[in-house]
């Protein structure tokens, strides 16, 4: 945990927040430094979030809050059903697009700038422990794809040095020119037979208004859809407070809302216009879900400064995402497409799966805090308690992000950290677990404080 006056950033890689931490001492900002270090973890976990994936973020400043939402759109080839890994599961990504929106609105300092420092991290990289158990374990979908030997030959020793030397080629032409990468980078993908030219070039990232709640005196922001962030929220609004804070009656309670909010999304969210108001204020009545569907693979970091208070995310989806890796420029493709199902959410061109990836940022009173994790569809599950820790039991930064916490897996079973009362349909897992790596960023009282999860390779810094 670090507690400055100026400044703080917390990630899931100890040199992206090194590399966010410099680019503030440069003169940046919070945002400057969200960019750079969403750079470097582009390269210290590229099984996570990659160039060739989608970024997210809430922003609050001011009196108000704004997302920005690089999340890819469907190319024309969309199958109808497109497949969980391989090149036809991706979607065009959003990610630089973004990021260079985001940079646009909020940054200090040049982008050319940014990315040049968050370039020489990059080339000072050693594996991260993650990343060297990732290869191990997906070590066969590396071997099936050409270009996963990128991956193969790295040293799977935690601490040692390494190069992608496409990834670091393709950082150096996007700190030159971001948009490239949807143009003339984007030619040289027209290769694989799926992408078209005209998929990158027409692509636009969104800037919304998020949705949000009142709840117990706090104002709580959460990214629009086609993000999932509506159903973190009506997991919230629909538990109940419990007093013990790793009670068996709080998993009960929490499951019965996620139930109902699983069912919401599974029946409501889209690339489209969704009643997210009407599902929140209980017009709409809900039915239950049976189960959320198991998906790692996302990275989350937290940065704030006495102006802006940024809650950011980026994602392949699964990691290593679509399993297909461009060998010429290193980029890894997600497999966003494979999320799309039937009725609203259909696959079609131009249109954006619905998303697991959310931010949250909460402010009451002049305090404001942005939180998040990696979870995939258990982020509801994990979020929820995130947000319980602080509303319903006054938990610091530290404590709320290091308590243990559990996740929803189907009916009313979980899998829960030890610290948890057992009860029926409860599993004890040994803690610290990877159920999902988070991060917390807390303004309050001319402070500035920050935490990085014990389960994932990061580190929190500041001024």
């Amino acid at each position: 945990m670090y507690i400055g006056t100026e400044f703080a950033i917390a990630t899931e890689s100890f040199l992206a927040s090194r590399a966010g931490y410099e680019v503030y001492k440069k003169g940046g900002n919070a945002a400057d430094a969200v960019v750079a270090a969403s750079a470097v973890l582009t390269y210290t976990l590229p099984h996570l979030g990659g160039v060739g994936g989608d970024f997210l973020a809430v922003v609050h400043k001011g009196d108000r809050a704004e997302s920005v939402l690089g999340l890819g759109w469907a190319p024309h080839k969309i199958p109808d059903r497109p497949p969980r890994r391989g090149i036809q599961s991706a979607v065009v990504p959003g990610y630089i697009a973004g990021l260079v929106e985001f940079h646009k609105r909020y940054g200090a300092l040049p982008w050319g700038e940014v990315i040049g420092t968050a370039l020489d991290f990059m080339r000072k990289a050693t594996v991260h422990p993650s990343l060297a158990a990732a290869i191990e374990r997906h070590r066969d979908l590396l071997a099936s794809d050409p270009g996963g030997r990128l991956y193969l030959a790295l040293p799977l020793e935690p601490g040692a040095p390494y190069k992608i030397e496409p990834l670091l080629k393709l950082w150096g032409v996007l700190r030159d020119n971001p948009l490239l990468f949807y143009d003339e980078i984007a030619r040289d993908l027209e290769q694989y037979g799926y992408f078209e030219l005209d998929d990158f070039l027409k692509y636009r990232p969104e800037v919304k208004p998020p949705v949000f709640i009142n709840y117990d005196g706090w104002v709580i922001y959460e990214a629009p859809p086609p993000s999932l962030g509506f159903v973190v929220l009506l997991t919230v609004k629909l538990s109940q407070p419990v007093k013990s804070p790793f009670s068996y009656a709080r998993i009960k309670n929490t499951v019965a809302a996620l139930r109902k909010a699983h069912w919401a999304r599974d029946a409501y969210l889209h690339d489209g216009e969704v009643p997210v108001y009407d599902i929140l204020s209980g017009g709409v009545q809900l039915g239950e879900a049976d189960k959320p569907e198991p998906t790692p693979g996302t990275t989350y970091l937290a940065a704030g400064d006495k102006e802006l208070t940024v809650s950011a995310i980026q994602s392949l989806y699964y990691p290593f995402g679509s399993g297909f890796t461009d060998l010429k420029w290193g980029i890894t493709f997600n497999n966003r497409a494979s999320d799309f199902t039937t009725g609203l959410n259909r696959p079609a061109p131009r249109k954006r799966p619905s998303h697991t990836l959310s931010a949250v940022v909460m402010v009451k009173e002049g305090e404001a805090w942005a939180l998040g994790a990696s979870a995939g569809h258990y982020r509801p599950a994990i979020y929820a308690q995130l947000i319980q820790n602080v509303i319903w039991y006054g938990m610091s930064p530290r404590e709320a992000i290091l308590a243990p916490r559990f996740i929803w897996t189907g009916g009313w079973e979980v899998q829960a950290e030890e610290g948890w009362e057992a009860g029926l349909g409860v599993t004890i897992v040994k803690y610290p677990s990877r159920m999902g790596v988070a991060a917390a960023l807390r303004k309050r009282n001319n402070y500035i404080a920050a935490v990085a999860d014990i389960r994932g390779d990061g580190l929190a810094l500041g001024i």
